[in-house]
C-alpha cells in the first residue's frame, strides 16, 4: 500500500515522503525519528489544507 509519510526527527527536521510503500518506512525511520504520520491516500496539495 502506497501513501504519504511525514517523519519528525529529534533535531526538529521534518521529512515528507510521497508515494512510498508502508513497508519501506522501517528502512527510513530510525532511532532518531520521534514520530511518523502515515496517510494511506494521495494528498491533494492544490486543495489548500
Amino acid at each position: 500500500m502506497k501513501g504519504l509519510a511525514i517523519l519528525f526527527e529529534e533535531n526538529h527536521t521534518v521529512t515528507i515522503l510521497e508515494d512510498v510503500e508502508k513497508e519501506q518506512l522501517e528502512e527510513v525511520a530510525d532511532e532518531e525519528t520521534e514520530a511518523v504520520l502515515w496517510h494511506d491516500e494521495e494528498i491533494d496539495w492544490d486543495y489548500g489544507y
